[in-house]
């Protein structure tokens, strides 16, 4: 019985802050390392973003949804470059700043992976996680964020990579 009582009651509560809910629109792009295993076969490469937040400005949290491109080049000679289309949807935690917003940042996503001999290429698709920290700069309107991720997908081989991003949030 509580149970049934307890979702209106929060619903009442979050209803009025999600009215006054700030979308954002995000861009970037930026350096990507490869690690682990996806090291032995690529060298550092570079990436595109685009997102959605979506955050509450009565509380600190914002949800996320991102998509992306990572082209790895190949460390190994007669081996294409490793390409990774990307989809996550992350956790934002906003920390205290003045005129900085530093935040943490963690959550699951799909992970399509391109690589191979080439003309032998094969596809693969694994769910992985990522957790990070960044900065964003400027407040309404027009900003820029900076951020660093460490990003796992796990599948057969457990694929890491480090992207850094900079962009401009609308």
């Amino acid at each position: 019985m509580r149970r049934h009582l307890l979702l209106p009651a929060l619903l009442l509560l979050v209803i009025p802050q999600a009215a006054d809910a700030q979308l954002r629109v995000l861009l970037g792009g930026g350096f990507s390392a490869p690690s682990g295993s996806l090291g032995d076969q690529a060298d550092p490469g570079f990436h595109a973003q685009a997102g959605l937040q979506v955050t509450i400005p009565t509380l600190p949290l914002a949800l996320r949804g991102d998509g992306g491109v990572h082209s790895l080049a190949s460390a190994i000679p007669d081996v294409s470059a490793t390409q990774i289309t990307a989809g996550s949807l992350s956790l934002v935690y906003f920390l205290p700043g003045i005129g900085l917003e530093p935040y943490l940042l963690g959550g699951y996503g799909s992970y399509r992976t391109k690589a191979g001999s080439v003309g032998a290429e094969q596809t693969v698709t694994e769910n992985g996680y990522h957790g990070g920290f960044g900065v964003a700069v400027g407040g309404t309107g027009l900003s820029g964020f900076a951020e660093v991720r460490y990003v796992r997908m796990d599948g057969p081989q457990s694929r890491r990579m480090i992207p850094f991003t900079v962009g401009l949030r609308f």
